[in-house]
């Protein structure tokens, strides 16, 4: 994470207007493909923002509606440039997916499908293999429609465990066995384990291909934590 002082944030501010007029110079054929790398923005913003984006959109989707597309970009830039040097986003606590899962009642297996899904938005996919590390603003938007932040989620599950007096941190142990289920989660689906089925399999269908690499991830996590151990 990089800190900023005033007068670099200043600095960066201007950097995102001055960027923003470089657009007036282009040919009009380079011009027109530009709203289409503004609407991508939005949509990033839109999906991974822990802020109130909705005004900042609004007034982009006027520019562009307007073909006011230096303007649209400024705009869009500069907002991205003020969240970046905030230091708001210091606040936003992370959380693993054997945490979430807990939070949701499911399994990582099922947090992992979520991500993959892009139905968990504001968390990113990762490199094959390595942990997914989920904000507490993510959210996850179920088939009915209906949307929960992380963050509601973890508030809810601690007021339960609160009425049950349980409330306590989840122990290495009790990770290990989170990622333990989600193995045997998939060796049930595939009537084995992850060598003698897809690990062997010489080509595999989508679905097979991601539930591979949450069933290799797994593996490979179990085996770290043997490692450190």
């Amino acid at each position: 994470m990089y800190m900023f002082n005033l007068a670099e944030k200043e600095i960066a501010i201007t950097e995102a207007v001055t960027i923003s007029e470089l657009v007036k110079g282009l040919p009009e054929p380079d011009s027109k493909k530009i709203p289409f790398f503004i609407m991508a923005l939005a949509n990033y913003i839109e999906k991974t923002s822990f802020h109130n984006p909705g005004v900042i959109l609004q007034e982009v989707q006027h520019c562009l509606t307007e073909k006011n597309t230096h303007r649209a970009l400024q705009r869009m830039l500069v907002h991205m440039v003020t969240v970046g040097t905030s230091e708001d986003a210091l606040n936003v606590r992370m959380y693993s997916t054997g945490e979430v899962a807990r939070f949701f009642g499911v399994s990582v297996a099922t947090i992992n499908n979520w991500v993959n899904q892009g139905r968990l938005l504001g968390v990113e996919k990762g490199e094959r293999f390595k942990q997914v590390r989920i904000p507490e603003n993510a959210v996850y938007h179920a088939p009915t429609g209906v949307q929960t932040t992380v963050a509601d989620a973890a508030e809810a599950y601690e007021r339960e465990q609160a009425r049950l007096n349980r409330i306590r941190p989840m122990t290495d142990a009790e990770e290990l066995a989170e990622l333990v289920n989600a193995v045997v989660h998939f060796e049930k689906k595939y009537d084995g384990t992850y060598e003698e089925t897809l690990g062997v399999k010489p080509e595999l269908t989508p679905d097979e291909s991601r539930d591979a690499q949450q069933w290799g991830g797994l593996l490979r996590s179990i085996e770290r934590r043997g490692a450190g151990a």
